[in-house]
């Protein structure tokens, strides 16, 4: 079965499926969003609500601070800072305000209304108290803040004395009735927190419920996600990739495809090893043609430079031997191109037998020839020297009926002492040196 299932429709199939469960993921994925977001809110109005009730509970106890402060010691700072916290701050009017806006419908708003009543009949009180202590202390009354100089002491405390007034003043604000009415707004304001409590947490129950079934449908889309990429994953392996992995063991080793995989790739298959046995035999044609010059049967020009640059890009040492046949041009004029083929054919062939199977030997020119000695240095020049000699004394002796010709030779190791610009030139100005003085020998840089 599997080797007939076809790559294209199973890749159709899992690129709408896919496409599908991530529309469905994203569509959740915002949703889940929206009532995480509500979650968030809702935390964030509790947390700021109960600031703001924090905030109304301090700005109460901080008048009632202050003014127990100023009937306790007389001192004006004290007034000075309840009524700064009273018409300028105005911390508990700030956190009812907001209230208002944003609860006014509700139970906890009502309660902090109320702990706000109460908590400013406590400052009628207070000022009272505090028209006392001026009364005992400032003899100034137009430098007493207008609230104080609006209150009207009762007949029987006008005639007190300064003692008894400041008294009097502290009884007022430390009474089990100016207690009672201060426990009064702390009880409210913690029913109020109370009650932002359970609405919070409604709130966050019902968005909470709603993310975690959004949380559970992404679960199960991600799962399907996980599964569909686990098919796709185990199709492409076993129908792709492995019959990829097993063309390419068959391309390094030389043989056919198997038929094997997806239906596209034993359609492959089949074809390139139809067209693999039909040009085997003309690949190692061209390759051969494209390797060696079609005369001598000698690597060419090409192949030369490519492994002269590799061994002159590696660390090994070797030799560099250009050749060049001696008077070629006069035996071509005299006795035709016909035979300035065989002799370079024979050069060819003599350098090919006389040199080592692991050299190159490599035609570069028309008459010209190089050869590549490898893991050879100066020290075996004298070997170098006896090849060519050998080759030069069949050249000049010839006993196939051959005219009479030498090799002019120039020899340049890599590791030669003060090297030039490159090992070719250099066994190059060894060659010009020989053909300088007299040809038919052997010169080295």
């Amino acid at each position: 079965m599997l080797k007939k299932i076809r790559i294209q429709r199973v890749s159709i199939f899992d690129i709408v499926a896919t496409l599908v469960l991530a529309v469905v993921l994203v569509a959740f994925a915002v949703q889940g969003t929206g009532e995480l977001a509500q979650m968030q809110t809702a935390t964030d109005d509790y947390i700021q609500c109960e600031t703001l009730a924090r905030q109304l509970q301090s700005g109460s106890d901080y008048l009632i601070e202050q003014v127990r402060m100023y009937t306790a010691t007389g001192q004006r700072e004290y007034m000075d800072n309840y009524f700064e916290e009273l018409n300028t701050t105005r911390r508990r009017e700030t956190a009812l305000e907001y209230f208002a806006e944003h609860y006014g419908d509700s139970d906890a708003f009502t309660l902090l209304k109320s702990a706000m009543a109460t908590s400013q009949n406590l400052s009628y009180t207070d000022r009272y108290a505090m028209r006392l202590v001026a009364q005992a202390t400032l003899a100034d009354e137009s430098s007493w803040p207008t609230e104080i100089r609006s209150v009207s002491l009762h007949d029987s405390d006008i005639t007190m004395t300064d003692s008894e007034k400041m008294r009097k003043a502290q009884q007022l604000v430390c009474n089990d009735q100016y207690q009672n009415m201060r426990d009064d707004v702390n009880e409210k304001i913690t029913e109020s927190m109370d009650s932002l409590t359970a609405l919070t947490r409604s709130r966050q129950s019902g968005a909470e419920a709603v993310f975690t079934g959004v949380y559970r449908k992404i679960e199960l889309c991600a799962a399907l996600l996980v599964l569909l990429m686990l098919e796709i994953c185990m199709i492409t392996r076993y129908l792709v990739v492995k019959p990829l992995m097993d063309y390419g063991q068959s391309i390094r080793r030389g043989e056919i495809f198997p038929v094997v995989g997806a239906a596209e790739l034993q359609d492959l298959a089949l074809t390139y090893n139809e067209v693999y046995r039909e040009n085997q035999e003309t690949q190692k044609i061209i390759r051969h043609e494209a390797e060696h010059d079609a005369l001598t049967g000698a690597l060419n020009r090409g192949s030369f430079e490519k492994i002269l640059n590799i061994y002159e890009n590696g660390e090994k040492p070797f030799a560099m031997i250009i050749c060049d046949v001696d008077i070629f041009k006069h035996v071509n004029d005299t006795y035709g191109h016909a035979v300035g083929d065989e002799i370079l054919k024979k050069v060819a062939s003599l350098l090919k037998t006389t040199f080592r199977s692991i050299d190159y030997v490599c035609r570069i020119g028309g008459d010209e020839f190089a050869v590549i000695m490898v893991d050879v240095n100066q020290e075996l020049s004298y070997t170098v020297s006896e090849k060519i000699t050998v080759i030069n004394n069949q050249l000049y002796c010839p006993t196939d009926g051959l005219p009479a010709i030498s090799l002019s030779v120039g020899v340049a190791f890599t590791d030669r002492a003060d090297p030039g610009e490159s090992i070719f030139k250099d066994a190059d100005k060894a060659l010009y040196r020989v053909k300088q003085n007299g040809k038919h020998g052997c010169g080295f840089y």
